[in-house]
Parts: structure tokens; C-alpha cells; sequence
């Protein structure tokens, strides 16, 4: 099943085969569950709501928020940057850069925000107003930025490429190339910074972990390897997030596994079938891992070796993003701007609210109990993590 934020993407090429083999026949494909009903155990507190400028399709347009201590830093599609403080939503400053087309962001820390741009840019931004610090040519469009930690932020391109950028000026201290497959899902994994290291997956199929000063390998290990005739089948994008707990990572990828490798060496513990391209979650409360699968089925597994616990298929084809895990409770949103709490005991569904009235364009941001959360409309939302406390 091809999940809804891929279909605009596949449209042309299958198009053009099929116009040309005079194949055209009528879309059958299945539509997105109606939203389901369920018994509430609370409603949902947004704490504040905010339009941030002019958003776009989910599906070109993943911008994650960044939380800081002080502030939330967003920006829209065509480079509003906007600095909202944590607590009200109150504006802070706002930096629009021109003739810029904003495609991943945004990364902060050390007194900086980075954005990146559909023509290879990375630009930072001064945390304190908004002022801009370095602007960086990198090989091809950029798709991620991390968080920026140890003095550096790496930006993930569309080529393939890791590129490690010094915080205070830009300057790339080090690349990273892995090839790239001719066709691939839109999307790309923000790349984690850990203590020393970067851990980051591509395209195919494969888990890295690298040294931070150097980009030396530590170690890379295979999630999925593909297979099938056509580039369609042989498509296993390792795009989701990654969560770490205790000394494991949990890495999936598209039509291919679910694997869980140690930190240390990526020695495989144990690997299943599994297609993702949203990828999971986990708290050391609950200890149950929560995934996202290509169908939008979120699956409780046991971390232990990947055995199903539960699954909620009612939210079938609702482009549900992944999951944030708070103590025994799930959040994940949808294409239409919904986000739904779930149990992460049973995974039956808690609560649901509106974020906005786009897609909820990438995992919401937890910090300090509360969800940050972008929708494809242009907006930001503070909302309570957890429901059902007060």
C-alpha cells in the first residue's frame, strides 16, 4: 500500500509508463479511514496557538520545530523565521529571508538556528535576533538538520551526503557520501546527535554511526536489503526516527525490516518484517516500543525481540506521523491535523484534538511535558503532552 504522502510523488513517473503503454485505467486506490470513535478519558489543553506564515504540502514541506529553553523557532516554506516564546507564544522576532525556499529545519543551540534550502543552503540565525550569522553552499538540496550539540550541526542532502558544519562559522569540517538509489521516497532521517557521535540511516537501507569529530565509521549495519523488479518494489527508504533506549537503536525502513542493533558495535539483536517510514518510539516507563507502520497501523512491539504486543489499525491510511511516547501514553498526528492520543498498554485510543487544519507535517516535539506541533497550514501549537491527569 502507498502511503498518502508519497502518492503526488509517483504520480508523473507512473503516468508517463503508463500513457505510454496505453494503460490508463481508474484509480482504485483505497481511501484514508474515516476518523474513528472512541471513549475519551480527557480532552486535550492547548496551552497556545500561532500562524507562523505560509505552509505547504506535507509532503514537501517536513519542518520540525525547534524548543530551546526560551523559545520555539519555526519557519514557513518560503523563509519566515519566526522566534516564539515557550510559555505564551508571543513573538519574539522574526527574520524573513528573501528569495529563499525553506526545505528542512530547523536545527538549534549554541546560540544558533539553522535552516536549509531547496538550492543547497544552509543558514544560521543568531538565537538572541534573529540576525543572520553564516549562510553555507552545501552539494544539493537539504533535507534534514540536526539539533546542533558539540559545537556543530550536520545537514543531511539530497545527494546522499552528511555534511558536519561548524557552529560558530559554518565551515564543513567533514563529509559523508553514501550512493543513493534511482528512486526514493521523500523524506530523510534528522540525523541524532549522541555523546561524540552522529547516528544517521539513508536511503539504502542502511544504519551509520559516526565519529563526530572526523566522520569515521564506527559501525553500519543493514536494515533492509532490496529486493523485487521494479523501483517501486525495491524502494526501502530508512527515513523514520530512530529511538534509542538503553544502549539499543530501533531502525526501520520501507518495505523492508524492523531491526534493533547496539549503540556500541551495531551488532543485530534481533530483526523482523516490518515496513516504516515514520519509525517509533519508547519510554523507559512503559518499556513497550511504539512504531508507525507504511499504513499507518501503530504496532506496540516488546523491545526485547520485536514481538507484537498490540496493533490500532483505525487509523488506516492516515499518513500518521511517528509516535512520541509520554510514560503509558502515545501521541501521533495525522494528514488532516488531528493528533490522537493512544495507550500504550493496549493501544486503544485516549483523546483526540485538532492541531490545525493541514497535516501535521512531522513528529510533534516533546519538551518539559508539552508538544510542539506544525501543520501543513502554517501553524504552531503548545499542547499538553499527556491527557486524562487533571
Amino acid at each position: 500500500m502507498i502511503p498518502v504522502a508519497l502518492r503526488f510523488w509517483l504520480v508523473a513517473a507512473l503516468a508517463l509508463s503508463l500513457s505510454a503503454c496505453g494503460l490508463w485505467t481508474r484509480d482504485t486506490t483505497e481511501s484514508p479511514a474515516p476518523l474513528p470513535e472512541f471513549t475519551a478519558i480527557g480532552s486535550p489543553t492547548i496551552l497556545w496557538s500561532r500562524s507562523i506564515g505560509r505552509g505547504a504540502a506535507r509532503s514537501i514541506w517536513p519542518m520540525k520545530p525547534a524548543v530551546t529553553d526560551e523559545l520555539v523557532v519555526v519557519t514557513d516554506s518560503r523563509g519566515r523565521v519566526s522566534a516564539l516564546d515557550r510559555d505564551t507564544g508571543a513573538q519574539r522576532w522574526e527574520t524573513r529571508l528573501r528569495d529563499v525556499r525553506v526545505s528542512a529545519g530547523v536545527g538549534a543551540g549554541a546560540d544558533i538556528a539553522v535552516v536549509g534550502t531547496l538550492d543547497g543552503f544552509a543558514i544560521a540565525l543568531n538565537l538572541d535576533n534573529g540576525e543572520e550569522i553564516w549562510r553555507t553552499r552545501l552539494s544539493s538540496e537539504v533535507l534534514a538538520l540536526s539539533s546542533v550539540a558539540g559545537g556543530m550541526v550536520v545537514a543531511r542532502t539530497n545527494d546522499g551526503r552528511l555534511h558536519a558544519l561548524e557552529a560558530p562559522s559554518g565551515s564543513v569540517r567533514w563529509t559523508v557520501l553514501r550512493t543513493t538509489p534511482a528512486l526514493s521516497l521523500r523524506g530523510v532521517q534528522v540525523p541524532q546527535m549522541l555523546p561524540g557521535r552522529v547516528l544517521a540511516s539513508f536511503d539504502t537501507g542502511r544504519l551509520l554511526m559516526l565519529g563526530a569529530n572526523r566522520g569515521n565509521v564506527l559501525w553500519e549495519a543493514t536494515i533492509a536489503v532490496p529486493s523485487g523488479r521494479s523501483e517501486l518494489e525495491r524502494l526501502i527508504d530508512a527515513d523514520g526516527h530512530v529511538p534509542v533506549y538503553r544502549g539499543v537503536a530501533f531502525a526501520s525502513s520501507y518495505q523492508g525490516r524492523l531491526v534493533a542493533v547496539t549503540l556500541d558495535s551495531g551488532d543485530l539483536i534481533w530483526a523482523r518484517d516490518f515496513s516504516s517510514y515514520q519509525g517509533g518510539g519508547i519510554h523507559g516507563d512503559s518499556e513497550i516500543l511504539v512504531m508507525t507502520a507504511a499504513d499507518s497501523h501503530v504496532w506496540g512491539l516488546d523491545p526485547r525481540n520485536g514481538g507484537d504486543l498490540w496493533q490500532q489499525s483505525g487509523l488506516r491510511l492516515r499518513d500518521v506521523t511517528g509516535p512520541v511516547v509520554i510514560g503509558d501514553q502515545a501521541v501521533v498526528g495525522d494528514f488532516e491535523g488531528y493528533l490522537h492520543w493512544l495507550s500504550v498498554e493496549d493501544g486503544r485510543i485516549l483523546a483526540r484534538t485538532r492541531a490545525g487544519s493541514g497535516a501535521v507535517v512531522t513528529r510533534p516535539v516533546l519538551q518539559d511535558d508539552v508538544l510542539y506541533v506544525v501543520s501543513g497550514d502554517g501553524r504552531v501549537s503548545a499542547i499538553r503532552a499527556r491527557v486524562g491527569d487533571d
